[in-house]
């Protein structure tokens, strides 16, 4: 009986071997497993990696974009600013005129101020070169003029002369209007008409600042959103880099 069971039983060698084959089998498919999975974190990592470098690559390329549009709004805005700057320089001119047209009407009504600071410079240098050249006139042509009043003419002649030298640097050149006041209603159409070119000068000068601001105003909006794609492709950038 005992030698019935042992002829029936297959031999400890091929049972060994059985089991040897089974563990190299599961080793195997265990490798093969952790192999497919490497290679797909592989793969994975490697589709994060050029995720991102396609974001980053956009997000350059629209930042460069919103670069050159930031420099052209800084470079158009800086011109209106010139402009502008244009602009009021007119403006002033034009109410400095103004003043001297006020000025002179006064005078030819009779209406001169007796503070003579109050009134414009160039008004008070055309004041000052008309009486100077009432004195010269008179000492050249008046034979009558005694020692001492010529004298004294000379010395208030001097007088005039200083002054005439302190105001010459306070008047602008663009702005030296000749002014004879002899011929009042002359002298206040000259200005009148200097005027008026002032005032055209600075309603032309805010026409152009105008119309630099309606190209400037889309361009503020074009650079917000290239702005905010930017930060979204940057987002976008970090994501897959952290993924990867």
């Amino acid at each position: 009986m005992m030698q019935s069971i042992q002829e029936c039983s297959p031999p400890r060698h091929l049972v060994d071997e059985g089991e040897g084959d089974r563990e190299e089998d599961d080793l195997r498919t265990r490798l093969h497993a952790m192999e497919t999975k490497a290679k797909r974190l592989r793969n994975q990592r490697n589709s994060f990696s050029d995720d991102a470098r396609s974001a980053a690559e956009q997000r350059d390329a629209i930042q460069n974009q919103a670069k050159e549009i930031r420099e052209s709004i800084n470079s158009m805005m800086e011109e209106q600013k010139k402009i502008r700057e244009r602009a009021k320089v007119h403006r002033t001119r034009r109410d400095d005129i103004q003043t001297r047209i006020r000025e002179l009407i006064g005078r030819s009504k009779g209406r001169r101020e007796d503070n003579k600071n109050s009134r414009s410079v160039v008004v008070q240098l055309a004041e000052t070169e008309s009486e100077i050249g009432n004195i010269e006139d008179r000492i050249m042509t008046d034979g009558t003029l005694g020692l001492d009043k010529e004298n004294k003419l000379l010395k208030k002649l001097k007088t005039l002369r200083l002054r005439r030298k302190e105001l010459l640097p306070s008047v602008e050149e663009h702005s030296m209007i000749k002014l004879d006041l002899k011929n009042l209603d002359g002298s206040i159409l000259t200005l009148k008409a200097e005027a008026d070119a002032e005032h055209q000068a600075m309603v032309d000068a805010h026409e152009e600042a105008d119309k630099i601001w309606e190209e400037i105003r889309p361009m503020f909006e074009e650079r917000d959103f290239l702005r905010s794609e930017g930060d979204r492709f940057h987002a976008l950038f970090v994501s897959n880099r952290k993924s990867a």
